[in-house]
Formats: structure tokens, C-alpha cells, sequence
């Protein structure tokens, strides 16, 4: 179903027509049906990456077709890392690194010194004015020392 603008010069007493009904049940339809993708890892992942690559080309690798406007990206996950060290994330939308392409300390979308065993990372990032048309993003990493994202991860994608 397509967008359809709102009648909203209603009149007092003015009754509200079959078609007005239909318009407002296929924009619910539309609403809907914005694109949208997901996907939640099912065993661990684990790299010892010193520059970015992506975390799982196969599945964290989301494609959406949009309308055009705005974009909300997630991920959120467990990652254990090597005593001490770092590990830095970011995503890249068709090719395009989100953070910059260094990952250094200013750069990266998000960053983590680990100084225990296990950390929960988690960001939302709005990504507006994208172009209509089909896009992919991807959820990339790279440490300083080995890295493991442990199951049940999630990383999705919106228009909102």
C-alpha cells in the first residue's frame, strides 16, 4: 500500500466517507510495511582483527528497501575480549564507514577498553535523509586483541 496524505480539512459535521476509512487503513498498511530487517546470531563469532572487517558477512548484512527519510540502526551484544584490550565497532551503509575509516578513539561509532571478561555493548544510531532505494548495511569490528560476540547478539535495521 502507498502513502496517502490525511484529509485534514474536516468541516463540522461533515461525515466521514467510506474512501476516508480506506485511505487511513492503508496508511497503517504502509506503516507497517516500512523496510525493515533484523537478524540475531546463533553461535559465537569470534576474530582477532586489527583492522575493521565485518563481524559476519553472511547474516550480519542486512538489506532494506526504503521510501526515503530517516533510519534507526541496532546492535546490541555480548562481546568478551582478551584481558584489557579494545575492541571498536561500526557499520557501514552501502560501503560507507559510519565512524570514519581509522577506528581510532574519535572516529569509531562505538568503542570499549574491556577490563573484565564480558562487556554488553549496545548502540541506536538515526541515519537521516537516506535515498530511497534498496540499501545495505553492515556491522564491522576490529580489536586489539582477540574478540568474541557470543550468541543471541541482534542487529537491525528500521525506517522509521
Amino acid at each position: 500500500m502507498a502513502w496517502t496524505t490525511p484529509k485534514t480539512d474536516w468541516s463540522t459535521g461533515e461525515l466521514v466517507a467510506a474512501s476516508d476509512l480506506n485511505a487511513i487503513g492503508d496508511n497503517l498498511a504502509a506503516l507497517r510495511n516500512l523496510g525493515k530487517a533484523a537478524y540475531t546470531t546463533t553461535e559465537d563469532i569470534v576474530a582477532d582483527n586489527r583492522d575493521f572487517a565485518l563481524i559476519d558477512s553472511n547474516n550480519l548484512n542486512l538489506t532494506i528497501t526504503t521510501t526515503g527519510g530517516d533510519v534507526l540502526v541496532h546492535f546490541h551484544g555480548s562481546i568478551t575480549q582478551v584481558s584489557h584490550k579494545s575492541v571498536f565497532l561500526d557499520i557501514e551503509i552501502d560501503g560507507a564507514s559510519i565512524g570514519g575509516v581509522d577506528g581510532t578513539f574519535v572516529n569509531q561509532l562505538i568503542w570499549n577498553k574491556n577490563y573484565t571478561a564480558r562487556s554488553l555493548l549496545s548502540f541506536t544510531r538515526l541515519i537521516q535523509n537516506l535515498s530511497a532505494g534498496s540499501h545495505i548495511f553492515k556491522l564491522q569490528w576490529k580489536g586489539t586483541g582477540s574478540n568474541t560476540l557470543k550468541a543471541g547478539a541482534q542487529f537491525w535495521v528500521r525506517e522509521i
